[in-house]
């Protein structure tokens, strides 16, 4: 049996993204060519509702299973679409998805996500997850604000994984998505190592095969030819962060081919491409004949191996180094709201003028010290406070598995 899959991150952000509607509109026609014969498909950044029932609409007759992972103030972005029935769904919003406050930058309202569709396949049960991490807005470390949320976001996809794919009831584990991580990224080596989920691009057996058009590096975001993408500092030649891993009870399943690929679409005058990524494709073969993999109690395995211990701790420390910041910044949110309580109450110059400029002008002073001060106790004694407890709940976790003592309260 072989299966085909494709992920995209479509870029379907309404009122930023460029030409949606003739990039969709190509997508759909991409996927109504005879020579596509994809499986399953997984999508992110589809924000608007209606545009996934248009697309669902479109290739209803060629996947009539279709699902779309509802979270957040617009949706998470991700659905997907099989050929094959699709017998049961589940999903896990992030615990930590990036700040409220930081409005250009969205994650928050997105309400990332993981999302869980078993597609059953000539009585094969294979669940198939689609996610969408937090984006990475600053490309190098010591500037990440959210590393300590990507890493946590890795870890709960982990343990979601982990509770829904359980080697009694699933057959094939796949994961594919928008990772916003790289190969070598702390985040990536957790999920791998952990999971001990193979790399389609890394492990294929036709190494040689590729889309022509895009070639054999396996970059799919940042790509410098890429007319949507905004270039930076650290662009390079672009980035691997979309994935297709994989995952089957009985070792029975190998990847044939995978490799980036819809880049520019054909014979479109106006230079037109399917989106600011790559999609990826892999080719999958099982072995329906290979026999059943003698399943082992939970307190025989492992629990991970000294390379996974070793990711674990260094995940550990990056998380305690994000507590750290918190506290920093509660002390900071202290300070600053002490400083408008002195202005507010001590700096209203002489209250005897009448005149329109002082009123207006202490008018708007207080009001703005008042929010101010407002939003300065809502960090201290809400928004940091939470995430914090977030953070340790991973970082406690995370050292059960390594079965250490000390844990984070």
């Amino acid at each position: 049996m072989q299966l085909r899959i494709l992920t995209l991150n479509l870029w379907g952000v309404r009122y930023l993204a460029k030409l949606i509607d003739q990039r969709i509109q190509a997508f759909v026609k991409h996927l109504h060519d005879t020579d596509t014969k994809y499986d399953i498909i997984g999508l992110q950044e589809v924000w608007s509702k209606t545009d996934y029932m248009y697309i669902r609409e479109q290739i209803k007759n060629i996947y009539p299973h279709s699902y779309y992972f509802l979270s957040g103030l617009f949706g998470s972005g991700c659905c997907i679409f099989s050929k094959h029935p699709i017998i049961g769904v589940y999903q896990h919003l992030y615990t930590l998805n990036g700040f409220p406050h930081k409005i250009q930058h969205g994650d928050y309202f997105a309400g990332k996500l993981i999302g869980l569709c078993k597609i059953l396949i000539n009585n094969f049960v294979v669940n198939v997850y689609n996610t969408h991490l937090h984006a990475n807005y600053h490309h190098v470390i010591p500037q990440d604000i959210y590393l300590g949320h990507r890493v946590c976001q890795a870890y709960e996809l982990i343990q979601f994984i982990e509770s829904t794919s359980s080697a009694e009831t699933t057959h094939l584990t796949i994961l594919l998505g928008d990772l916003n991580l790289t190969s070598t990224d702390l985040g990536f080596q957790l999920i791998r190592g952990v999971l001990q989920l193979r790399d389609c691009f890394l492990d294929r057996i036709n190494k040689d095969v590729c889309d022509p058009t895009v070639g054999n590096n396996g970059m799919t975001c940042d790509l410098p030819d890429n007319p949507y993408v905004v270039p930076h500092v650290h662009q390079g030649d672009g980035e691997r962060i979309d994935y297709i891993l994989f995952r089957a009870r009985n070792d029975n399943v190998r990847c044939v081919e995978a490799y980036p690929t819809l880049h520019k679409v054909p014979n479109n005058s106006s230079g037109l491409y399917y989106s600011d990524h790559l999609a990826v494709y892999a080719l999958l073969e099982v072995d329906e004949t290979a026999p059943e993999r003698i399943i082992k109690p939970l307190e025989d395995v492992k629990i991970a191996d000294e390379q996974t211990q070793e990711i674990l701790r260094s995940a550990c420390i990056v998380i305690e180094e994000t507590i750290q910041r918190i506290q920093r910044q509660r002390l900071y949110c202290a300070i600053g709201a002490f400083i408008l309580v002195f202005i507010l109450f001590l700096i209203n110059g002489n209250p005897l003028t009448n005149s329109y400029i002082y009123t207006t002008f202490t008018i708007m002073k207080n009001l703005l010290c008042i929010i101010g001060i407002a939003v300065c106790v809502w960090f201290i004694c809400l928004g940091k406070p939470v995430e914090r407890n977030a953070l340790s709940a991973v970082q406690n976790a995370m050292r059960v598995r390594l079965r250490a003592a000390h844990f984070t309260f």
